[in-house]
């Protein structure tokens, strides 16, 4: 019986600072520095998060070496002797800005009245409202009544009223 070897596939994920949670393909792989055995290659998404620093989200390609294309990869797997795939991604992360604490403005009492924040100008407001206020108001002149059906002779006698027929009597 032939004895064969095999393909060992594996990936480190190393961060700096170390001891960061790392999830490839939504999947916790551990605290870094993190190596775990693969099956696929292809696109990964990786993400890192570490209390006091900005969250990382990658897609990384991991591509397979030549030797494993088709149809090497048949050849490779008779091998009597197991064949290694090594990967290492590094990552480096950023520390969150901390923000500084706001301080509210601080409360200055109101301005009281003096007479230097008084203006240089005075504007004769008083002088001008009584004026209005004692002038006699102007009179406009009052429209003229319209005509009305009954008009008044010269004579101061009020004429008969007229009566018009709108149809015809003659029928």
């Amino acid at each position: 019986m032939l004895i064969s070897g095999c393909i060992r596939r594996s990936l480190t994920i190393r961060t700096d600072p170390a001891r960061a949670l790392v999830y490839v393909n939504d999947e916790l792989k551990g605290k870094s520095p993190v190596t775990y055995d693969f099956m696929w290659y292809g696109w990964h998404r990786v993400m890192i998060r570490k209390d006091g620093y900005a969250r990382v989200d990658d897609r990384k390609l991991l591509t397979a070496p030549v030797y494993l294309w088709i149809p090497l990869d048949l050849v490779m797997e008779l091998l009597p002797f197991p064949i290694r795939d090594r990967r290492t991604w590094s990552y480096t992360l950023a520390p969150t800005p901390t923000l500084p604490t706001p301080v509210p403005p601080a409360v200055t009492p109101p301005k009281t009245p003096s007479t230097s924040d008084k203006p240089s100008t005075t504007f004769p407001l008083l002088p001008r409202s009584t004026q209005i206020q004692t002038k006699p108001a102007e009179v406009a002149p009052t429209p003229a009544a319209a005509p009305s059906s009954e008009t008044t002779p010269s004579s101061g006698e009020p004429a008969p009223p007229t009566t018009e027929s709108t149809h015809d009597d003659a029928r």
